[in-house]
């Protein structure tokens, strides 16, 4: 079965499936991907990629917004595809051409999407369900957007959840090679449990939050360091607040890194990765690297990875904006005993060997083609 790929870009972070995709016995992919991004996402050189299909050129709309891929059209046509998957945004004009064509030609599409996040309304809510129902299948990256599909009186049998990953086996590696823990004992002077946030430092993602909760921990006995793995326009406001809380010799402003093993570091060691605004992968992240993860509780302004927190077991979940709920969403898993911190550790492996990795994925993309109209 040979099927073209047409995605918005190709990520870094995405190479384990892509990898996987590429070398798969039974399915021939062709990928093809925008060569350039906004938001300063690292890319995959899909030119190494023995399916690499070519790359097209993405037009933006003022604001950052993608809205036609020049050449995806020529592309899709080029070859008698048995099958398309594309990204899954209703706002790549081009990719509804391209839908429309496949579809009067019988041939089956494959949207590889958020689905709703569920805050959708009127015209938004509108264009997004035509997009979907032109598709012939949704493949979802959480559960959640599935279940809100139903809800809309989407077909079951038209939607698959795929999740999604990260590069599983090279993290997996670096988790094999982490050394102790004395880098960050030799700059904080303590062995105090650590609280590590990795992401831009805007002021969306509510650290502000965190630094406060973090001083009423400290008030109440629990006393906690902060590492904050990323840079942004918020860092000096940050660093304000930090001083003002006294909590200078506490936090460090680590600074944007795309090292894997350092990143990989801090969340090995971590009593939690804390996002007190919305995570995404970085919840995937934290848990291959045995680390709870902390986020607010309101699904429709999160990330479907949020899905991968279980409260107690792999994370906790607390009131959106609320600082209080935030603190006590953290104490727990600053004090827990060493076998407890151990258990902890064994259950965030599980969840992401169990479906947040490449493996899975390529899985589910051989049973979805397996059942597909020949």
């Amino acid at each position: 079965m040979k099927i073209c790929c047409i995605f918005n870009i190709a990520p870094l972070y995405r190479e384990g499936i892509y990898r996987l995709m590429d070398r798969d016995p039974g399915l021939e992919f062709d990928i093809l991907a925008g060569e350039e991004s906004t938001g300063g996402i690292a890319l995959m050189d899909i030119r190494s990629l023995n399916g690499f299909g070519g790359y097209l050129h993405n037009v933006y709309r003022k604001g950052g917004k993608l809205v036609w891929q020049k050449g995806a059209l020529r592309k899709a046509f080029a070859k008698n595809y048995d099958a398309y998957i594309l990204t899954g945004n209703p706002g790549i004009r081009s990719n509804w051409i391209i839908a429309l064509w496949a579809r009067l030609r019988g041939k089956p599409v494959y949207l590889w999407s958020h689905g709703l996040h569920g805050d959708e309304r009127g015209m938004k809510l509108r264009k997004n369900m035509w997009y979907f129902r032109l598709a012939g299948h949704l493949l979802l990256y959480g559960e959640r957007p599935y279940r809100l599909l139903l809800d809309k009186g989407y077909p079951a049998g038209r939607m698959t959840v795929i999740y999604n990953s990260l590069d599983y086996d090279k993290q997996l590696a670096i988790r094999s090679r982490i050394g102790d823990r004395g880098f960050i004992r030799n700059y904080f002077g303590n062995d105090l449990p650590l609280l590590t946030f990795v992401g831009r430092l805007t002021a969306s993602k509510r650290l502000d939050m965190l630094l406060d909760a973090m001083a009423a921990l400290g008030k109440s006995g629990a006393h906690c360091n902060l590492v904050l793995v990323g840079d942004g326009p918020a860092r000096d406001q940050l660093e304000k607040q930090a001083g003002a809380l006294g909590l200078t010799d506490r936090v460090w402003f680590y600074g944007e890194t795309y090292d894997d093993h350092i990143i990989g570091s801090f969340l090995y060691y971590s009593a939690a990765c804390v996002s007190p605004g919305n995570v995404g992968l970085t919840a995937i992240h934290s848990l291959t690297f045995g680390t709870p993860v902390v986020t607010h509780a309101n699904g429709d302004k999160q990330g479907p990875e949020y899905e991968a927190v279980t409260p107690g077991v792999s994370g906790s979940l607390f009131a959106e904006g609320d600082t209080v709920s935030l603190a006590e969403a953290v104490r727990p898993w600053l004090e827990l005993t060493q076998e407890q911190r151990e258990a902890t550790r064994e259950a965030c492996y599980a969840v992401v060997d169990g479906k947040f990795n490449p493996a899975r994925q390529m899985e589910i993309l051989r049973s979805v083609f397996a059942a597909a109209p020949k």
